[in-house]
């Protein structure tokens, strides 16, 4: 994965001389295995057409990622945000309660509070790029590349999720402990 250096400079300034900026966690790809509980419901690969045959409380239903729990032991010391995409209105029950579902499935694997997660539409995820009080980029791990290009887009910084070991790599590549 290769940075902008001077981005990176600068993020690894802040990193030492501020409190760590924020972590944001994706959950689907990255700790909750959506396609794996997908595909076995429904016999073939998810699309956007499949929302109405899914179970009302499938984000509540998910299984971890294999390796969720290396990377949560990892980026949990960093105090992170879970920034995870909930499926548009008027896609039935799921769209309804998909927010409330993921809330409660952190709670129940992680036992991390609701108040540090936030569901939001999917381009709504570069709007955290930066921080609200002084502008500092802060990073984004995401198994969606889209996702990674326009949080980077917005002045925060990526990192595609591939692995837990490969995430934690590139965190520490950053900086990161």
């Amino acid at each position: 994965m290769r940075y902008d250096t001077d981005t990176l400079r600068d993020f690894r300034i802040k990193l030492m001389e501020f409190d760590n900026p924020t972590i944001y966690c994706d959950m689907d790809g990255v700790l909750a295995d959506f396609i794996t509980f997908t595909t076995k419901v429904l016999g073939t690969k998810f699309t956007d057409k499949h929302w109405s045959k899914l179970p009302d409380d499938v984000f509540f239903q998910l299984s971890p990622m294999p390796d969720a729990h290396t990377l949560w032991s990892f980026i949990s010391k960093h105090d992170p945000r879970i920034l995870t995409a909930h499926p548009k209105s008027g896609r039935g029950a799921v769209s309804v309660r998909g927010a409330d579902d993921k809330r409660k499935w952190m709670m129940k694997h992680f036992k991390w509070p609701p108040s540090k997660i936030f569901p939001v539409l999917r381009a709504d995820k570069k709007r955290f790029a930066k921080d609200g009080r002084d502008g500092r980029p802060n990073l984004l791990i995401d198994d969606y590349a889209g996702n990674c290009e326009d949080f980077r887009s917005r002045g925060g910084i990526a990192v595609l999720h591939t692995s837990a070991n490969n995430t934690i790599k590139e965190l520490k590549k950053i900086g990161y402990k």
